[in-house]
């Protein structure tokens, strides 16, 4: 029997601080605007945000030490440490240099960060899963997705500073050679035509020193997109992924995907005719918090008992850009 890359175990950790949708409508009603709709449609109740102390190096540490924990292993068992983030604390040296200190990780170990935007941890765990699987050298490989977020989205804007959360998601993936669970087969698509609209910092960081760039333009750019074909993109990729692996859609247990937008998630399972128990919904609870919030997602279907061993499931997101991934995983 070949190699199997196996999802060990998943863990999620947020700031403490909780801040409720009455915070925001309260807020926008003072610069004339009502969000409620845009709320609802965005499926927001809650969201998790950092303060001063913390930031998205920080909560992955934390996540990473969870995880950790959760799959009696430490540091020295991993043979690869990935951090993801696209609002990462340093840009030298890499993050996952850092986790790898605070976890106490062994000197072989392979490091390095890695930034797709929102769809960047499912990115992660597909080219983790291929390299373990071409290298005799890997068997554990600790990803880790953070985000901070909410502190860099603009007051004024409601899509970002209504609907942002702060927070992290590690998994550990493991080489088993007696397993018929892992991971199976990922598809990409590319579509530049957004690619101007959603920038962060807006500004570009070789402006970011410049006197004339104000706190506005460090800050993150959010111009309407058109989600909705962003989001038809799913079928086609959750569709090639299905059609190639001799599955249909009621095979699926689960279907994490990412929580930017609860109406969309609904779309996808009516198009899909699948019950909505198979769409774990996180970001009414812990707000949209980009590459990591499909793993939160996954987190919460196993602790629903919504996923068992030998189950499939599906990972999806989009990434500003933009660029979209579907990776299929027997769980």
């Amino acid at each position: 029997m070949s190699a199997s890359i196996v999802l060990k175990e998943v863990s999620v950790y947020h700031p403490k601080k909780a801040v409720n949708n009455q915070y925001y409508i309260n807020h926008f009603n003072k610069q004339g605007s009502d969000i409620t709709r845009l709320l609802d449609a965005l499926g927001r109740e809650n969201r998790f945000v950092a303060d001063d102390s913390e930031n998205a190096l920080t909560m992955a540490v934390e996540a990473s030490k969870i995880v950790l924990e959760k799959a009696g292993m430490t540091g020295q068992d991993m043979d690869m440490i990935v951090f993801v983030s696209g609002t990462p604390e340093y840009l030298w040296p890499p993050n996952s240099v850092a986790v790898h200190h605070a976890i106490g990780g062994k000197r072989e170990a392979v490091v390095y960060d890695m930034n797709t935007a929102c769809v960047g941890m499912i990115t992660a765990a597909e080219q983790v899963s291929r390299n373990m699987l071409s290298s005799p050298h890997i068997q554990r490989a600790l990803i880790v997705g953070s985000e901070l977020m909410h502190r860099y989205s603009r007051r004024e804007e409601a899509v970002t500073y209504a609907s942002f959360g702060d927070g992290a998601s590690a998994i550990i993936l493991e080489k088993n050679e007696n397993s018929k669970s892992g991971f199976i087969d990922s598809v990409f698509s590319v579509n530049t035509e957004s690619l101007e609209r959603i920038v962060f910092p807006a500004c570009g960081i070789s402006n970011m020193y410049d006197e004339q760039t104000s706190d506005f333009e460090k800050r993150v750019q959010w111009e309407n997109v058109n989600n909705d074909r962003a989001f038809e993109s799913t079928l086609e990729l959750i569709g090639t992924l299905l059609d190639r692996n001799h599955l249909k859609a009621a095979d699926i247990s689960v279907y994490c995907l990412s929580q930017l937008s609860r109406k969309n998630i609904y779309k996808i399972q009516e198009a899909l005719n699948e019950s909505i128990e198979k769409f774990p919904i996180t970001g009414t609870e812990y707000g949209y918090t980009g590459a990591p919030s499909p793993f939160m997602a996954f987190e919460r279907a196993i602790s629903n008992g919504g996923i068992q061993r030998g189950d499939y499931v599906i990972f999806w997101s989009v990434g500003a850009g933009s660029v979209s991934c579907a990776l299929l995983f027997k769980y």
